[in-house]
């Protein structure tokens, strides 16, 4: 079977084109004759070759489309290249198709190659124009809303992902992408019902199952308890995944928000007690080991440290003695300050640090 060959896709500047090739009086670009001179010119050079040509002439380009006899078409070679990854390969293709052709594929294309390759100023109008060519592209309106969002216009992004939602209401991509902008927006209620409609489509997803938790931790009140479940079982599900991380320091988070909602809000007198004597006990030992029992506790608080509990006691291999979960947390916080003063521990005790830093001399 003979091998099928790539079609030639290619633009020449206006002003770089030799004029002198055409006849004397088609020679100045901007009027018909040149136009059609040019045209000529170049649809006689592949007929003589064989190919088929396309060719179209403006003020500043002259756009070539020449498929052999045996080619391919230059849609579908361009479409190979994106779905191999060539991206970089395939925009100075997609730009001259775009500009030759009236096809909303082409310019749905064009726009995500951009985006794809950073430049999502430049994709945006491009979908725009896509739009204008087909209003039921709901692809392109998926692709518009990520690319509105990228770029920080969060309202223009949940508008056109309502669309493609409108137009296609299975479109979990668009629902998902929904979702995260209205949470950006702060309107979690919104939100979270397009969260767990994604998240019961895609139960394994550990990202989709964090971006509910964050909503609903966000949404409050009845929703916290729910958030906290949730965290949870991320962080046992997905032990090794970035979300875990993210799951862990809001357990941390939610939980220190608890610890003070339990005092109205105020200071945890407790927590300024353990870190003054943590303070004082790390000064009297070499910085080794006290790197070394901070991140002991650090691992112990990946399991989670139950500082609502004090009646449940945790021991340390590298200082003796059992400690209440709030006492290891408040310990890690010194410790973590010691090595870098700049650092948020992330322990939501930072109000408690600072109060018993004044009480020890302003020296951790």
């Amino acid at each position: 079977m003979k091998e099928r060959s790539a079609p030639e896709i290619r633009q020449i500047p206006v002003r770089d084109f030799d004029a002198s090739v055409l006849p004397s009086d088609a020679r100045t670009p901007g009027t018909e004759a040149f136009e059609v001179a040019a045209i000529t010119y170049f649809a006689s050079y592949y007929v003589e070759k064989g190919w088929n040509a396309a060719v179209t002439v403006d003020d500043e380009l002259i756009r070539i489309v020449a498929v052999p006899e045996t080619g391919v078409e230059p849609k579908e070679y361009v479409l190979g290249l994106l779905q191999h990854g060539f991206l970089e390969d395939a925009l100075p293709l997609l730009e001259i198709l775009d500009g030759m052709l009236v096809d909303p594929d082409i310019a749905y294309n064009h726009g995500v190659c951009l985006g794809e390759l950073g430049r999502v100023a430049d994709s945006i109008s491009i979908l725009q124009h896509c739009i204008r060519l087909d209003p039921y592209h709901t692809d392109a309106h998926v692709a518009l809303g990520v690319a509105n969002a990228r770029s920080g216009d969060n309202e223009a992004a949940a508008r056109n992902l309502r669309t493609a939602i409108e137009q296609q209401p299975d479109n979990l991509f668009a629902v998902r992408n929904l979702a995260a902008v209205l949470g950006n927006l702060g309107r979690h209620a919104e939100a979270l019902p397009l969260f767990r409609r994604a998240a019961e489509a895609s139960p394994d997803d550990p990202l989709l199952r964090l971006g509910l938790a964050q909503c609903l931790e966000q949404a409050g009140g009845k929703h916290a308890k729910e958030a906290m479940r949730l965290f949870e079982r991320i962080d046992q599900d997905h032990p090794d995944h970035p979300a875990a991380d993210a799951a862990r320091a809001a357990l941390n988070r939610m939980g220190a928000q608890e610890l003070h909602d339990r005092v109205g809000g105020q200071p945890r007198l407790d927590a300024v007690m353990y870190m003054r004597g943590a303070m004082e006990t790390f000064a009297k030992m070499p910085r080794q080991q006290v790197g070394e029992i901070v991140m002991e506790i650090a691992q112990l608080g990946q399991f989670g440290l139950a500082i609502n509990e004090p009646e449940k006691r945790y021991t340390l291999k590298r200082l003796p003695g059992d400690y209440s979960g709030l006492q290891l947390v408040s310990m890690m916080h010194v410790g973590f300050r010691m090595f870098d003063p700049g650092t948020d521990p992330g322990t939501g005790l930072e109000r408690e640090y600072q109060m018993a830093l004044s009480m020890h001399g302003d020296k951790p």
